[in-house]
């Protein structure tokens, strides 16, 4: 268990990677969210959004929690809290300080026609405290609330591993453990504390932590990669297909979105394993940015769409050129990041000591 295990750095910086898709895509949602820039609804573009978050998020926690493991193996529990506080604090109060004023200006300017300069907006961003999404140019932690909550979950992890204790692979320990950590991650999926999943996130990076970090629990879970495959794809499919492009059924499709988080972790772990256990100069480097990609791809896309829609251009040709323009310069901005030794750490860069 002291070997990196490859699969779950590629899972994961693929998985950040689909944020700029996911981000330019909700632009054009159905279901009436603001959004910090919002377009007309397109149904096909709002599909994306609907068949991707059930799990999105779900699997960034189940990711940390495998990665916090392999963390603690090779520090105390004290100083796996400070690495969290300096690797994962620093950026959040970086970015809801200088980068979350950005997104909430431009919906203020998009939404409201707020007519103020850049900075005049601060004072507005620090006293409009409403329902926190900053879609109205108020305040919010914009997508930095993932940093935040998982500091939080990282501590509360810390307290029940050492609660817990260490889990014997395929003991009866370890089959009751899975049982009181999946059972109320599936219950408990609709259940929010401040707009966000919280108790799930809790349970999956436990799930994480305890048995994605085992190669042998996950060996013998791909003997089912098939069926999860299977399951996840369907299930996604009829949750996307009712609220999307159906409407009403409101049981089915509550069902559908519980199954689709359920069987979407055990299938991409699955296939990660399989397919994406491996490691080359370009893996290793979209694995090292992968926190400095998630900080800095919204802005760009938000920037980008709001550029191109008062230069007119269209729907699709928005969406096209946005994503042409948002993938580079945001792997070229974090390669400039990662390269700058004080810059990084604003960012969540391990780099710190190189150079």
């Amino acid at each position: 268990m002291s070997k990196r295990v490859h699969y779950i750095d590629n899972l994961r910086w693929l998985t950040v990677s689909i944020l700029i898709l996911y981000h330019a895509a909700i632009a054009y949602n159905t279901w009436d969210e603001a959004n910090y820039i919002f377009f007309d609804p397109v149904r096909p573009l709002a599909a994306i959004v609907s068949f991707s978050s059930p799990w999105f998020m779900p699997l960034m926690f189940l990711l940390a929690g495998a990665s916090a493991r392999f963390s603690l193996q090779k520090r105390s529990t004290g100083e796996f809290v400070k690495e969290r506080f300096l690797r994962l604090g620093i950026p959040f109060v970086f970015g809801v300080l200088l980068i979350a004023p950005m997104l909430s200006y431009v919906a203020d300017v998009t939404h409201n026609d707020y007519s103020g300069g850049y900075f005049e907006h601060y004072g507005v961003f620090f006293s409009r405290f409403t329902d926190l999404t900053g879609y109205d140019g108020g305040f919010t932690l914009a997508h930095f609330w993932f940093l935040g909550v998982l500091i939080v979950v990282s501590l509360l992890g810390c307290v029940v591993i050492k609660l817990i204790g260490t889990v014997e692979s395929g003991s009866k320990k370890a089959a009751f453990a899975g049982l009181a950590l999946a059972v109320p991650a599936v219950a408990l999926f609709d259940v929010s504390w401040f707009g966000k999943r919280i108790p799930t996130y809790l349970f999956v990076y436990l799930l994480g932590y305890y048995f994605v970090s085992d190669r042998d629990f996950v060996q013998k879970l791909c003997k089912s990669k098939l069926l999860f495959v299977l399951l996840f794809v369907v299930s996604c499919t009829a949750n996307t297909v009712i609220f999307i492009f159906v409407g009403g059924h409101e049981t089915l499709n509550t069902i559908c979105n519980y199954a689709a988080f359920a069987f979407a972790l055990p299938a991409l772990v699955t296939i990660a394993h399989d397919h994406l256990d491996f490691s080359n100069r370009f893996t290793s480097f979209n694995s090292k940015i992968s926190y400095i990609f998630y900080i800095t791809h919204f802005p760009i896309v938000i920037f980008c769409q709001s550029i191109l829609s008062l230069a007119g251009m269209g729907i699709i040709a928005n969406l096209v050129i946005t994503l042409i323009i948002s993938y580079p310069l945001t792997c070229a901005l974090c390669f400039l990041i990662e390269k700058t030794k004080y810059l990084r750490v604003l960012f969540g860069s391990k780099a710190l000591k190189r150079g």
